[in-house]
């Protein structure tokens, strides 16, 4: 194979950037399964893709970090197990860190000596053909030795949603209007209109029309007096609320799964808190690069607890509209704190349970006061 050096002086998009854009790629999602010296590895994976028809080739990538990383190169053969649309939480399972992973979960060991899991909408097994490095993975070129499929429906992932395709694709006209409404695209005191938002969204108008009604009963939407659909003010009131939702949310992860942090998480966790810090030293280009790194952070601390639907929840409480309409380009970087965020991360790499509770408790206190006083500035409403 023909390898290329990368050229780090040669300008690359921002990681954050491209952790957004790449998660609007809506995929399947896969179990990566080997044996070594007769004991089962298993890996979440959605890094995956047919390669060839002649001969039969599939492609898989896995970070090097990964355990069952280590033992497919051992084995020389994995197995892609492609789920089925019932099988989120064996998605969520595989995708944890942790030994014997097998425990409890049903599955085959097929001719080729692989594991196959049990329920899944397809299986391929492979050989590895060759191997090429990029960035933090492996990519494993592996030639097809067998395959197999169910007549199920697959497990979709989008914008890290996992469910049914339909609900896939509610899910990202939800998104996409939430944002819109957040973003005041649609200005306070404007009708919103479900056709030109499908078409700006590039969603159907009925489904723009079912995400309105659900921000209806979220309080980001109300009905006029002529029963017309409009962006509702955000006040101080509705931030308190959202930073307590939160608060209480992330404080839960804490107390039940504070076992459950990996060294892997923790570093992910110190590296955002670090560029957190970084970027309170740039300009007013950077807010929107601080809002997805800060949702980063919290989404990564939430997602601990291996709930796809607690973090979907925890999203829902987010109030970047109040930080993009209401601080100016020139204090942003000023009135933004993120000492709180940096304890927060060194008390959980620490296990520091109650350093962690003290730290999101500043934390809260901080944004809900800052959130405030922006709003009072504005005559109360954003």
């Amino acid at each position: 194979m023909t390898t290329q050096t990368l050229n780090t002086d040669e300008p690359i998009v921002d990681p954050v950037v491209f952790r957004n854009v790449v998660g609007h790629f809506a995929s399947g999602v896969t179990v990566i399964t080997t044996v070594v010296d007769g004991e089962p590895f298993g890996t979440t994976a959605s890094a995956v893709s047919s390669l060839s028809m002649e001969p039969p080739m599939m492609l898989a990538c896995l970070n090097r970090s990964s355990s069952t990383h280590d033992q497919v190169v051992a084995a020389g053969r994995f197995a892609i197990n492609i789920l089925a649309e019932d099988q989120a939480g064996l998605a969520m399972h595989f995708g944890r860190k942790g030994s014997d992973k097998f425990a409890g979960i049903g599955y085959t060991i097929s001719e080729n000596g692989l594991p196959l899991l049990d329920g899944a909408l397809a299986t391929v097994e492979c050989r590895i053909g060759e191997t090429a490095t990029g960035g933090t993975h492996t990519v494993f070129l592996g030639v097809v030795e067998d395959a197999a499929a169910a007549d199920k429906q697959p497990l979709a992932y989008y914008r890290g949603t996992m469910g049914r395709l339909e609900r896939v694709l509610e899910v990202k006209a939800y998104d996409g209007v939430r944002e819109w409404v957040l973003r005041r695209k649609t200005p306070l005191g404007t009708v919103l209109d479900p056709v030109a938002i499908g078409e700006a969204i590039r969603s159907e108008p009925e489904q723009v029309q079912n995400a309105l009604v659900k921000l209806t009963s979220e309080g980001l939407v109300f009905r006029n007096d002529e029963g017309l659909l409009e962006p509702t003010p955000i006040t101080a009131e509705t931030t308190d609320a959202a930073y307590d939702g939160r608060a209480t949310i992330e404080s839960g992860v804490i107390f039940s799964h504070l076992d459950r942090v990996s060294a892997e998480d923790c570093a992910e966790l110190g590296r955002l808190a670090g560029e957190l810090a970084a970027l309170r030293a740039g300009d007013a280009a950077e807010l929107e690069n601080f809002l997805a790194l800060n949702v980063a952070f919290h989404d990564r601390l939430v997602s601990v607890a291996g709930s796809a639907a607690l973090v979907d929840a925890f999203r829902r409480l987010g109030i970047g509209t109040v930080w993009r309409q209401a601080l100016t380009a020139e204090e942003w970087a000023r009135q933004m704190e993120t000492a709180h965020v940096v304890d927060l991360a060194a008390a959980l790499a620490a296990s520091d349970a109650a350093a962690a509770q003290d730290a999101l408790a500043a934390h809260t206190a901080f944004g809900k006061n800052l959130a405030r006083e922006v709003i009072t500035r504005h005559g109360g409403r954003v």
